[in-house]
Order: C-alpha cells, then sequence, then structure tokens
C-alpha cells in the first residue's frame, strides 16, 4: 500500500510541473509577442548609426585683429604762427565755418608796425640820397645811392609783409577742428594756432584684398552702423597698423578710400568698420565644412558641449584648396563637424553611449534615438564629450 501511494504522489507532482511549465511557456509567449508589436511601431531608422568626421578648432579673438579707424578730412591744415607774439584776438570757435580768406586769429603787430614805418623812412632817405647823387654828376654815387634805396626798398616790403604776417587767413573755406591759442598768449613762430579742415570730401585708410579692388572701384563701408558708399582712390602696400591681418586675404593692401560729403551728413572722427577687419572670433577651418544657407550666408555646424549648432559664418580667406579663414560668434571647445553620414539639424543633442566612447543622437519627441561613432581618420577629436 505503501509503494502504491507513493508512486500516485509522483504522478500528481509531475502533473503540478508540466502544468507550471505550460504556463510560463504561455505567458513568456505573451510578452515575447506584446515586445514584437512595439518593435514594429518604431521608425525603420530607430538605431541606425551616423558616422560624424570632426575637427577640433583653434579660435583667434577678435582683439588681435582690432585696429581703430576713422574718418579724416581730405584737406587738413594746422595753421601755425608765421613769427613771434603775443594773441591779440581769437574770433574762431571749434566747429565753426570759416569762409576762404577769414581772419580767425590776429597777432600783436605793434612791433611789426614801427618796423614797417623804420623802413619806410628808410626808403625816403634813401630817395633823397639818390637825388643828390644825381646833381653832383658822379656816377659813383649815384651807384652807391640806387644801392641804398634798393636795400631800403627790401626792407620795406618785409615790414610789409610781417604786418600782413601777423593777420592769419584762411587758405581754403573749411571747419575750424580745434582752437589751440586764447587771447594774450605768447607763441614762437611755428606753434600751432589752428586745426582747418574741409570735410567736404572725406578719406580713411583700410585694409584690402587687392585681388578683389582696384583704383576706381565702389566698396561699402559702415560709418558707425551705418553703410556708405566709399571710391578707392589709391592701392597701397599694406601699412604697419594692418600687419596682423595679413593671412586674412588673398592679396593684402591698404585702399585709399573717399567719401563724398557734400551735403555735411558725416563728421571727421567717426569709427569706421571694414568687412576685413573682424568683429568676431576667427578660425581656419576646412573648406568642406563651410556650406551655404538659402539667404545668400554662409554657415559651419559645430558640436557645442553635445549639441549641434548652425553658425552663420563670415569667409575671410582662402588657404590653398582645403583650409579657409571664417569669422563668426564661435566658442572655445567648439568641433567643427566636416561631414556626416546623415542630416543633423540644429539642435540636435549628443549624448555618450553606455560602455563606449560612441555617441547617441538624442532624437526629437516621439522617435528613437540613433547612434554615432568617430569617424575613421578623425583629426582632434575629443572622445566622450
Amino acid at each position: 500500500m505503501g509503494h502504491i501511494r507513493w508512486i500516485r504522489w509522483r504522478c500528481v507532482i509531475g502533473i503540478a510541473v508540466l502544468v507550471l511549465s505550460s504556463a510560463s511557456a504561455w505567458a513568456w509567449q505573451a510578452a515575447a509577442t506584446k515586445s514584437s508589436s512595439k518593435e514594429d511601431t518604431a521608425p525603420e531608422s530607430a538605431g541606425q548609426e551616423v558616422v560624424i568626421k570632426r575637427e577640433a578648432i583653434t579660435i583667434v579673438p577678435p582683439e588681435t585683429y582690432k585696429v581703430s579707424l576713422q574718418l579724416h578730412p581730405a584737406k587738413l591744415l594746422d595753421m601755425t604762427a608765421p613769427l613771434d607774439g603775443i594773441v591779440r584776438s581769437v574770433t574762431a570757435q571749434p566747429g565753426q565755418k570759416l569762409a576762404k580768406e577769414a581772419d580767425p586769429i590776429r597777432l600783436d603787430d605793434s612791433r611789426p608796425s614801427l618796423i614797417l614805418r623804420r623802413a619806410k623812412a628808410h626808403v625816403q632817405a634813401a630817395t633823397i640820397e639818390k637825388k643828390m647823387a644825381q646833381a653832383k654828376n658822379d656816377s659813383d654815387l649815384v651807384a652807391l645811392a640806387d644801392a641804398r634805396l634798393e636795400a631800403a626798398q627790401a626792407d620795406f616790403e618785409l615790414a610789409q609783409s610781417d604786418v600782413s604776417r601777423a593777420i592769419i587767413r584762411t587758405p581754403f573755406a573749411g571747419n575750424s577742428l580745434r582752437v589751440h591759442v586764447v587771447e594774450g598768449q605768447f607763441v614762437r613762430a611755428g606753434d600751432r594756432l589752428l586745426s582747418l579742415a574741409d570735410t567736404s570730401k572725406l578719406q580713411v585708410e583700410i585694409p584690402i584684398d587687392r585681388s578683389q579692388a582696384k583704383v576706381g572701384d565702389q566698396i561699402e563701408l559702415k560709418v558707425e552702423g551705418a553703410a556708405i558708399n566709399a571710391k578707392i582712390e589709391a592701392l597701397l602696400p599694406l601699412a604697419s597698423q594692418f600687419e596682423s591681418m595679413r593671412d586674412l586675404a588673398a592679396s593684402p593692401a591698404s585702399a585709399l578710400v573717399s567719401i563724398d560729403n557734400a551735403q555735411g551728413k558725416l563728421a571727421a572722427g567717426q569709427t569706421v568698420h571694414t568687412k576685413l577687419i573682424p568683429l568676431e572670433p576667427v578660425a581656419l577651418v576646412p573648406s568642406v565644412g563651410v556650406t551655404n544657407v538659402p539667404d545668400g550666408n554662409r554657415k559651419v555646424q559645430v558640436l557645442r558641449s553635445r549639441v549641434v549648432r548652425n553658425i552663420v559664418v563670415q569667409i575671410l580667406a582662402q588657404v590653398g584648396t582645403e583650409r579657409v579663414y571664417i569669422s563668426g560668434p564661435l566658442i572655445a571647445g567648439d568641433e567643427i563637424i566636416v561631414n556626416s553620414s546623415q542630416e543633423l539639424p540644429d539642435g540636435t543633442v549628443l549624448r555618450s553611449r553606455a560602455g563606449g566612447d560612441s555617441l547617441e543622437v538624442a532624437a526629437p519627441k516621439g522617435s528613437n534615438p540613433a547612434t554615432t561613432r568617430p569617424a575613421a581618420g578623425k583629426t582632434n577629436t575629443k572622445s566622450g564629450f
């Protein structure tokens, strides 16, 4: 009997194990079916690997190329004292318009006037001596009198000149930019009295690419934010103040440009900006990394703090066929994307994959991420971000 009971219990246990195994198999199959249903709803590109070639770039701050440019009058004259003396009157004011032959400053002419009176008396005396010599009919005395009269007349003319030079007259119409003296001030010959400028035509010297310009061309400058047309008057060797920009042009040169200011809308001293002087950071990048945008500008894609960013840049100069200088809102740590196996929209976020140095692209909401890995042969690449 005991043996029969033992056989019955083994049968019951076997049936229970079979039932549990069948239930587990059914549950596993249901879970697998549910999982298979989720994969079917995912996009076909989910998990697709994206290959990116990127390159670290060196940022040069715009301060490296900073040069202050300003408008200058085409005609600028520092009027100086023609002789020693005391300033008797100053009628000019800074910024005042002055006509040609105006007399904005006068020096004290007391001493020149006295010298003129003495020279005049010497002329009269020499004239009388000549008459007396002629009355004596002595040829030597007449020749001596002629010489003395000629010397007296020369002294008289010099004295007249000194009197007239005490009145400072403007040689052309213009604006008084600076008045350097005051009434009662003693000045030496050569001291500055007044700065006179004809501002109807303004000039500035700028750096330029000689290969893209010629004398007579019209170019656009920025004068304190306003676009102004200017004419190239001369192409000159690159000025020393622009030496830092030599690499930013294929054929660097200086250009003397002029602006018609007959209407007086501009003023001497206003700040000038030109395209060749970058206002944003500069970098040397692969040419293939620079692309066009619909509005006619150029852009590069960079990896910045694991985010793909589209950066609008300005092309400065080509270096050979594979490199180009650009200027734009770049920051330290940016890596330029040279190429990618698929398009990466601006704002795409990258993240490190677990267990490796490859990257995942955080896909837009509602889609699955793809993975990325560095392209073979990538230079200066940071791994893992």
